[in-house]
């Protein structure tokens, strides 16, 4: 449907005027409670970003290729699970709504898998079969209950306010929050769980991540409990929304063909493309992060929790300076901004280390440049995650609009399977790249060989780099606006009124 089947200026103007007391705003103190729901997330991917890849390797030996092959096919039941609920949260009809009830089945078994990710059984540890099936089934839990959590929380924030620019800062507090747990609880751990005893580096002291593991237990618990009882008031509003899905198709099969409808869109295909292709970088850096930090930088303990302090610092100025960007740039246009920055800030920093123009590892200036580096990609990660989920809700819109359905489930399920399938596949690159550059399990920091630290870099430097061109290409094609939600809306409103006039 084109935006001249109906009068845009005219309808925008009247929904606008007389319909003000359907957009809802939201308070700061039940956006915060909302945002809580991210620190889910956040925990899985501090978890497999900084220690997963680096504790099974390095510290209960198992290869690095069985390691990323328990990750990707944790991927592969991804890939059907991540639509099923998706689409099993939009059609699910209780008196407590389509999205609370997921969530509060998930979050005590999502949080037990990280106690046992980082607690396996003795009998499993010293035999490579065993503990690739513990660590595949451990996965395999944290993953499923994380989608049946998350898809559902992020799909809420999608409903729970119909304007442009809460849409933004709804989600701009979801993903700080996350962004703030994510970087804070590895920081934490590192400095006040992983200690060295005597000589030996507190990252390869086993006894150390059990105790990382009850934390993120912990953290998962209270953050679920904020978000489900601070959200819960916005069930009676959550219902409202959801009633106007009236164009289901029937049946398990229809569900699926309603799920694959979703295609159709334009914008949807190129969001979902630009995840999958950015968050493979993503996927590569964040596998690799802590064996990048330790053996390519060599950077302590310490270091790495200092450095954290720079993605922080890039949260403190994004957090607030997003709302002012949002006021004077669209969406579209501050998402083209971060994937044009995230390229541009890939160019230099392992390049340089590559060519040999940087100086040696352990001065002050190499570590000022690495803080650098990874205050700005934090940063425009930021940008990048806002824009791209505010745009999904109002592309919701626009698919109830052609479809009549309400499918905020299924795009967020999209999106979240493309972060999920690349964090696999950073993870089948990562792993498998460990044992052939030959960096096995018990080398100390400074002792890895050239050869192992060349590959590294190639990886986390020019191919990253290639990688995220694809996402420069595909936000530049977009064609969303306020302009265009606005229209969207009045369309919806004239065929509400004329349904109720019937």
């Amino acid at each position: 449907m084109t935006s001249a089947s109906f009068s845009p200026l005219t309808k925008c103007q009247r929904f606008l005027t007389r319909h003000l007391e359907n957009v809802s705003q939201v308070n700061f103190a039940t956006k915060l409670a909302y945002g809580f729901g991210s620190v889910t997330y956040a925990v899985k991917e501090a978890a497999f970003s900084t220690f997963v890849l680096f504790f099974y390797t390095q510290v209960l030996g198992l290869s690095g290729s069985l390691t990323g092959l328990a990750i990707f096919l944790s991927v592969v039941w991804d890939a059907i699970s991540d639509p099923l609920v998706g689409a099993w949260s939009d059609r699910l009809k209780t008196q407590w709504g389509r999205r609370h009830p997921a969530m509060i089945l998930a979050a005590l078994p999502l949080a037990a898998s990280f106690v046992m990710i980082f607690s396996p059984a003795e009998f499993v540890q010293n035999t490579q079969g065993p503990l690739f099936g513990w660590l595949l089934f451990c996965v395999l839990m944290m993953r499923t209950f994380l989608t049946i959590f998350y898809i559902p929380h992020k799909a809420m924030g999608a409903e729970i306010s119909d304007d442009y620019l809460e849409r933004s800062s709804i989600v701009n507090f979801r993903t700080n929050l996350g962004y703030i747990a994510g970087l804070g609880l590895p920081a934490f751990a590192l400095t006040m769980l992983f200690i060295d005893v005597d000589t030996t580096d507190g990252r390869l002291i086993y006894s150390n991540y059990q105790q990382y593991g009850w934390l993120s237990f912990a953290l998962v618990i209270v953050a679920s409990a904020i978000c489900i009882i601070g959200s819960w008031k916005f069930i009676p509003r959550l219902i409202s929304v959801a009633q106007r899905s009236v164009d289901e198709s029937p049946g398990v099969l229809g569900m699926f063909r309603d799920t694959l409808e979703t295609l159709k869109n334009s914008s949807f295909r190129r969001i979902f493309v630009l995840e999958i292709a950015v968050g493979g970088t993503m996927g590569i850096m964040g596998a690799l992060q802590m064996i990048t930090w330790t053996y390519f930088w060599e950077l302590t303990s310490a270091d790495i929790a200092v450095l954290m302090l720079a993605s922080l610092l890039a949260v403190a100025f994004v957090f607030p300076g997003l709302g002012l960007m949002s006021k004077h740039l669209e969406k579209q246009t501050i998402l083209k901004l971060a994937v044009m920055g995230l390229f541009l800030n890939s160019l230099w920093l392992v390049p340089g280390r590559l060519l040999g123009i940087l100086p040696e590892n352990g001065t002050t200036l190499v570590f000022v440049l690495v803080f650098v580096n990874a205050a700005f990609s934090t940063g425009l990660g930021i940008l990048r995650t806002v824009s791209v989920y505010s745009i999904l809700a109002d592309i919701a819109d626009e698919n109830e609009l052609a479809t009549g359905r309400r499918q905020e489930g299924v795009f967020f399920a999209a999106t979240t399977f493309a972060l999920k399938f690349v964090m696999g596949f950073g993870y089948m690159v990562g792993g498998p790249l460990l044992d052939l550059v030959g960096l096995h399990g018990g080398i100390a920091p400074g002792e890895a060989s050239k050869s192992a630290l060349f590959g590294i870099g190639i990886v986390v430097g020019p191919v990253v780099t290639v990688l995220l061109l694809i996402p420069w290409r595909m936000a530049a094609r977009l064609d969303v606006s306020k302009k265009r939600l606005n229209e969207v809306q009045a369309a919806l409103h004239e065929r509400e009124v004329s349904q109720r006039s019937r």
